[in-house]
């Protein structure tokens, strides 16, 4: 019996994936928190994947880690960055802390790469795939199309904008080829994936054969669902009026909807089931999926769970930087020096080397803007972190830290800032500070490229 991490435990594919594992498999289940209703035979571990130490902890004595996690929702009453820097960031703990806790084998769920033209969303599933690769654990990729299943957001979208719109725009991405994969047939190529030797390195892609176009979806859902609709074709390719209408009539969010419109852009590769996975192919056609999912619905789906935040008024910024060649110490020290020359006579940046305690302060000001203590933790040879333990701008002293961080071998760069408390009154910071930080670090991505290029030394 091995034991298996399940990292987006209380996800669509999570929950399907622990029912049929907890049989046969040790399984911890990492979230926020642990559900109000849980299965006693499941260890829930209360995990935060943006803290290095605590995803290391999480993974401890574990063999298998299935990585089923996606960031397209807030995190933080204040979010600056987008998704797919967010992905890399979690993707990093997690790789990291399986190097760490000499896990066995990664198996990671992701997204099947189109032909072409790839959106963002599928961008930041393969560039998932290559950190969760560069820690040296074994990885099983397996990437999926459109996974539909009673409780999936795939069918319950179709279902809404079919019941709801007896008459029908079709986009010219309507025309754009995609792959449906019934979520039986997905937990199913998971579970043979499990320390199976013919699975490890491996990239599967995890399809059932049948060609669709998203128009040919909308259609068998509407012959399922027994409805007539009136669906006529416009040579309009922008996906902005497609996001508005799905998220009206197919209840669901513009952060979810939003990256997931824009890859209906894509044509997903036409392909067969790969040899590792044909046999454990149930439900080869579109139609048999809507079926057995009509089938076993129970009913209205429960509303997608708010995002658990540690404190309710935090702030969470990440930003992609330059990729450079000098290591993560270089890029933060070059920060710290050039802060005060962003900014000549109005800020100043004092180092206690003793402490090694930064200092941010305005030159005409005792008191600091923030204090930051530098810690040497987990990842440190691939980030430099500062704990905010003070200042004006900080509303407490024991919550929120600033990192500087590289991802997959320096091929990317972050700066993050997480659970920063603002002492600002919320409008007032949303006005100035928050805004004038997001510029900042644009500008610093400006001068590390440079400076990068220019070989400067500490």
């Amino acid at each position: 019996m091995a034991k298996v991490a399940i990292a987006g435990a209380s996800g669509f594919v999570g929950k399907n994936l622990i029912s049929s594992l907890k049989a046969n498999h040790a399984i911890r289940a990492l979230g926020r928190s642990k559900p109000s209703v849980s299965d006693p035979s499941v260890e829930w571990k209360a995990t935060e994947l943006f803290s290095a130490s605590s995803t290391i902890e999480a993974l401890k004595g574990v063999e298998v880690a299935i990585y089923l996690v996606h960031s397209m929702m807030p995190s933080s009453k204040l979010f600056q960055g987008n998704f797919h820097d967010t992905d890399l960031l979690l993707a990093d703990n997690f790789a990291n802390a399986c190097k760490e806790n000499g896990v066995r084998q990664i198996i990671y769920l992701g997204g099947l790469v189109p032909e072409g033209y790839i959106s963002p969303h599928l961008q930041s599933r393969k560039e998932v795939e290559s950190v969760l690769q560069s820690s040296g654990v074994p990885v099983t990729a397996l990437r999926a199309g459109m996974i539909v299943g009673p409780g999936g957001s795939s069918f319950e979208i179709l279902r809404s904008l079919v019941r709801k719109l007896p008459l029908m725009v079709l986009p010219k991405w309507t025309q754009s080829d995609t792959q449906a994969i019934f979520i039986d047939d997905v937990v199913s190529a998971i579970s043979e994936s499990i320390q199976n030797p013919q699975f490890l390195n491996k990239t599967i892609d995890v399809v059932n054969g049948e060609s669709l176009t998203y128009e040919q979806i909308l259609k068998k859902t509407a012959t399922v669902l027994n409805l007539k609709r009136l669906m006529f074709p416009v040579p309009i390719a922008s996906t902005g009026f497609s996001k508005l209408w799905v998220q009206i009539f197919g209840n669901s969010t513009y952060e979810l909807v939003s990256p997931l419109i824009d890859s209906l852009l894509c044509d997903l590769p036409q392909l067969q089931s790969p040899p590792e996975i044909a046999s454990l192919i149930r439900y080869p056609k579109f139609e048999a999926m809507i079926e057995e999912t009509l089938k076993r619905d129970i009913g209205a789906p429960p509303k997608r769970p708010k995002r658990k935040m540690t404190h309710q008024d935090s702030v969470r910024s990440i930003q992609r930087l330059p990729a450079v060649s000098q290591n993560c110490h270089w890029i933060a020290m070059e920060y710290m020096r050039w802060l005060p020359t962003f900014f000549p006579a109005i800020l100043k940046v004092n180092t206690v080397s003793e402490t090694q305690r930064i200092e941010i302060a305005l030159t005409f000001f005792r008191r600091p803007l923030l204090s930051l203590q530098y810690v040497r933790g987990a990842l440190a040879e691939s980030r430099d972190k500062f704990h905010i333990v003070g200042g004006l701008l900080t509303k407490t002293s024991t919550t929120g830290w600033l990192e500087f961080r590289q991802v997959d071998h320096k091929k990317y760069t972050l700066a993050a800032i997480h659970e920063f408390i603002p002492r600002l009154p919320w409008m007032i910071y949303l006005w100035t500070q928050a805004p004038l930080h997001r510029f900042v670090m644009r500008a610093f991505g400006r001068h590390l490229k440079l400076a990068s290029e220019k070989g400067k030394q500490i």
